[in-house]
């Protein structure tokens, strides 16, 4: 500066170099560097600041130019870097970014600047350049052009030797225009002139700098002009969103430092041409409104645009200015209007019938568009052509111009990918317009719809790891309130059939990088998961233990008109195409195989005559005949795929259990109680004993234990044909279930036929929902424990007496007493849980009539699971031991007494209770205390039904077990007395029964 003084001060320099010396700028401030800092000029022998009213980044373009420093990344207000002292030279500058000076722009005069509210040096404005790197040649713009790298006080090329899309990025990230689009070669912007400065240049493509990439060295090349290093950026601009992909999304650009979003105000078709135009993604296909891509967040950053169509960015056209949004009223709803575009790109899918996903195949070469033959064309070329318009996986290839036949060039031929190339043109190929065909080879595809895999270990197609694409990287989604409806669409966009199941707990394995999605919420009627709602791309606090995953039922369907979930035409995917199956010889073992495959219960019945209507195309199963064991339709026996003379009015059909259905049986109109599907489930649980849950709304969920007893628990056994109703336990005995608690207060007669008859709170509506902030609502999910494949039933039944009846081959049947006696009895009490053998009845006792049965059989048991033991016990007196958990255990006698023993006589058919004596005085038992601080009233039908301190919860010691010693009840007289009284009448019996009893007392 003071030598700049000294020649200002000589006429004679003066006079010589007052173009070169007259204006001078530098970068200063706190944190300013050669590149970045506070400008400031020299004035009248004096440095000054710029303010920043209408300060922008052509004023900061030209600044950047002046000092050598590439182009303009930031022009930044209010002093961000420190403020400035003294004169401030110029305010209001507007430059249009190709002058030479700063000076050169139009400003409101040198020291006219006045603020009269806050500090002179507030304003003070700044940029940030991209140092040593600038973009330039013949048709270059701001973000496109030759590379030139500043060095040894002169800017040189860069040799495109190994120059890819790495190298690109790099550069682009450097001047702040987004991502790396194309690199050109042979010097498409021009030859420069001068040093070639770098060669060989090789990045990760994650520097911040060019210059710190691995390089031959500076000036270190044998390379000509003609090989000058080229980019082509996005610009300032990029397309984001839900189901977003390189050429289409919601249209985004970067201003002020921060991405905003565009209006879609008087957005059209032209605005969406100059995007697509900028990204070098081909020709605008459509102009989408209404935030098509999801609705963005901040700034929105233009509106009103209005474009000839011709610009070449977008901020070329007219708008309403930056912030100044039409919908800014709107505050909370002004992102509901984002605009977005969709690109054709360089590569598209077209023709007729065609969709986003699928179609002809079309590639853009030598500015002109063109198809692709067909000759060889297979599942790895169509992968590939998938991946590279984000639609997922390739379904099918079909042939011989499904989409009708293109016109024009046929640029590819003969083309040959292994399946993991990112673009269809780097797959082998014959050459561009290299080839022999005739456009009705025109290649096609049919791809997933939108990115979506299953994976993970142990996966499948059909079943896996679900992973959405998004922002170029796979992710996986979050289990968090993860079900049916949300697999159903996973299942339906990959081709994949139903939903059977949605594994919790990262099922497939834990995934790796980005959880895209959580709290996904389908109805399951949508094409593609990300069109259901949920928190937002990458917006979880989920850990990959959380995965979610499917297992749908893979290459087999229901369809046609009116079927549901679980009833319809029976279809099945083989060589990429669905086809019917014939009803010759179908069955309902054969349909039991379908309703098991997609998880809907048991076959009711089999429809004939293309019962839900004809189907088209293939009719690819005939003469199939299953066991009804097998777990895919295809395992069965069948006449060969295709092999058949059927016609499609011999469609198969079925109707499982998990729909509702009306029919006509036995010339008798039934309505069917089928409305949902039920199981059981959780820790210990079997098929006929676990924790009660019921399919509704597509959805698995659990049932409170509000009010929940034996008769509820009853019609469930009845439902599962699991006999009867043993326990009905309460507070998640089974282990507490996860998702929805469906049913609460539930209160059944227990004659109901389904568990959705008894009356109850309403779907959904759980008792216990004001305790889910407090505790685990599913602390009280109901199970039930049931006799399984045997049962009591009969005219005068009860729940451990009554005619013994076996569940076989889907139907249930009598036991004929042809020798039956106490041992046979004794191991049906046993599991039934009800305690010894008393009697065995002969002759029906328990007769009603029953098609087909000639012979019945009935016992008569001891009621429940409890038994006397111990040291000189008898059948009625002993020690008190209950059947809980799969296991015998003793009572504790703390506060055991007379009206506790009565309990358990009456229980045991035993009479009424004579003593409890205490200190164990049949013997201390083992194992386990179930029982402590009983307390009966005395009229309880069971001990459990008593208040007690809960299983298994007490401080006791063996030599504390409960004891009793009953009167004996008037049975065993009876049986005792029969063997010696001969029955002449009734009243001499009664008679004499009376007298043993009495005698018996009173001993």
């Amino acid at each position: 500066v003071n030598m700049v003084r000294m020649l200002l001060s000589s006429v004679q320099v003066r006079r010589l170099s007052v173009s070169l010396f007259i204006y001078l700028i530098r970068l200063a401030g706190s944190g300013s560097s050669r590149c970045s800092g506070r400008v400031e000029v020299y004035h009248d022998n004096v440095w000054g600041t710029v303010s920043d009213y209408s300060w922008d980044l052509n004023d900061a373009e030209v600044v950047c130019r002046e000092i050598n420093c590439g182009s303009a990344l930031e022009a930044t207000p209010s002093s961000k870097f420190g403020a400035g002292t003294g004169q401030v030279w110029l305010s209001g500058v507007s430059c249009s970014g190709s002058e030479s000076s700063l000076t050169e722009c139009q400003h409101s005069g040198w020291g006219k600047y006045y603020n009269y509210y806050y500090s002179l040096h507030s304003d003070d404005v700044g940029v940030m350049c991209s140092g040593v790197i600038r973009l330039t040649g013949s048709g270059s713009t701001r973000c496109s052009g030759r590379v030139e790298v500043y060095h040894n006080n002169s800017w040189g090329t860069v040799c495109d030797d190994g120059w890819d899309l790495n190298d690109a990025q790099v550069v682009c990230r450097q001047i702040n225009c987004g991502t790396a689009l194309e690199v050109p070669q042979s010097a498409h912007f021009g030859a420069g002139t001068g040093q070639i400065w770098l060669g060989d240049v090789t990045c990760s493509g994650n520097e911040s700098s060019l210059t710190e990439c691995q390089h031959s060295g500076f000036g270190s090349n044998r390379c000509e002009h003609g090989q000058d290093a080229a980019v082509i950026c996005s610009d300032l601009i990029r397309l984001a969103g839900s189901g977003s992909s390189r050429c289409s999304g919601r249209v985004e650009i970067f201003h002020n430092n921060v991405w905003g979003t565009v209006s879609d105000y008087n957005w059209d078709l032209n605005d969406a041409e100059v995007v697509c135009r900028q990204l070098n993604c081909g020709t605008a296909l459509q102009a989408p409104r209404t935030a098509y891509f999801g609705a963005g967040t901040g700034q929105v950053w233009l509106s009103g645009v209005s474009c000839s169509g011709n610009e070449s960015s977008l901020t070329e056209c007219q708008h309403s200015g930056w912030g100044n949004s039409y919908y800014n009223y709107y505050y909370y709803y002004r992102h509901y209007y984002d605009a977005g575009v969709i690109c054709s790109g360089p590569i598209r899918l077209t023709g007729s019938g065609s969709s986003q996903c699928s179609g002809r195949v079309e590639v853009y070469h030598n500015n002109s568009w063109g198809t692709v033959c067909d000759d060889g064309w297979d599942l790895n070329d169509a992968e590939v052509v998938c991946r590279q318009i984000n639609c997922g996986s390739a379904l099918e290839v079909p042939q011989s111009a499904h989409f009708g036949a293109g016109t024009g060039q046929i640029w590819l031929d003969n083309v040959t990918c292994s399946g993991n190339e990112s673009s269809l043109t780097e797959c082998q190929h014959s050459g561009f317009g290299s080839n022999t065909c005739e456009h009705g080879q025109d290649a096609a595809v049919i791809c997933s719809a939108v990115s979506i895999i299953l994976t993970g270990s142990g996966s499948t197609r059909c079943s896996g790891r679900v992973e959405v694409y998004h922002n170029n990287s796979w992710g996986t989604v979050c289990d968090d309130g993860w079900d049916l409806n949300d697999a159903q669409v996973v299942c339906r966009q990959l081709n994949c059939g139903s939903a059977l199941e949605v594994p919790q707990s990262a099922h497939f394995g834990a995934g790796t990088g980005q959880i895209w999605l959580d709290n996904v919420t389908c109805s399951g009627n949508e094409s593609s998961l990300t069109e259901c709602q949920h928190s937002g791309f990458g917006s979880n606090r989920c850990e990959h233990g959380q995965d979610a995953a499917v297992i749908c039922s893979d290459l087999i369907r229901l369809a046609g008109s009116g079927s549901s979930r679980c009833s319809g035409r029976v279809e099945v995917h083989h060589d990429n195409v669905w086809g019917t199956v014939s009803d010759y010889s179908w069955d309902l073992n054969d349909a039991e195989v379908v309703c098991r495959q997609i998880n809907c219960g048991t076959a009711l019945e089999v429809p004939q005559s293309a019962h839900f209507g004809a189907g088209t195309g293939q009719i690819w199963l005939g003469d199939v005949s299953c066991s009804g064991n097998e777990s895919s339709l295809t395992e069965c026996q069948h006449s060969g795929f295709g092999s058949n003379r059927c016609g499609h009015g011999q469609d198969a059909a079925v109707i499982c259990s998990g729909v509702k259905t009306v029919r006509l049986y036995l010339n008798v109109f039934h309505v069917l109680s089928l409305l949902d599907l039920i199981r059981l489930a959780g820790s210990g649980s079997s098929r006929c004993s676990g924790r009660v849950e019921i399919f509704h709304n597509n959805v698995w969920g659990t049932v409170s234990d509000y009010n929940w007893d034996l008769n509820d628990a009853e019609v469930v056994c009845r439902q599962l044909n699991c006999g009867s109703a043993l326990q009905a336990p309460r507070t998640a005995y089974f282990g507490a279930g996860t998702g929805q608690v469906w049913l609460s207060g539930v209160s059944c007669s227990g004659n109901e036929s389904s568990l959705t008859e008894c009356q109850h709170s309403g779907w959904g509506n759980s008792y216990y929902y004001y305790y889910y902030y407090y505790y685990d609502r599913h602390y009280y999910d109901a199970g039930v424990i049931c006799s399984g494949p045997i049962r009591l039933t009969g005219s005068g039944s009860s729940q451990c007496s009554g005619r013994v009846e076996v569940y076989h081959s889907n139907s249930w049947g009598t036991v004929c007493d042809d020798g039956w006696d106490l041992n046979d009895a004794e191991v049906v009490c046993r599991q039934l849980n009800c305690g010894s053998a008393l009697e065995v009845p002969q002759s029906a006792h328990f007769v009603f009539f029953v098609w087909s049965t000639s012979y019945l059989l009935c016992v008569l048991f001891s009621a429940v699971s409890i038994i006397l033991t111990g040291s000189e016990s008898t059948r009625c007196s002993g020690r008190v031991e209950v059947y809980h958990s799969n296991s015998w255990g003793t009572v504790c006698d703390d506060g055991w007494g007379l009206n506790d023993a009565q309990v358990v006589c009456r229980q045991l058919n035993c009479g009424s209770a004579l003593e409890v004596p205490q200190s164990a005085h049949f013997g201390a038992g083992t194992g386990l205390i179930w029982l402590d601080h009983v307390t009966c009233s005395g009229s309880e039908s069971s001990l459990t039904e008593c208040q007690h301190s809960g299983f298994g919860s007490n401080t006791c010691e063996h030599g504390q077990d409960a004891v009793v010693i009953c009167s004996v009840y008037i049975h065993m007289m009876l049986v005792s007395c029969v063997q010696v009284i001969t029955l002449f009448d009734m009243k001499k019996l009664h008679v004499n029964v009376f007298l043993s009893v009495m005698h018996l007392y009173f001993l």
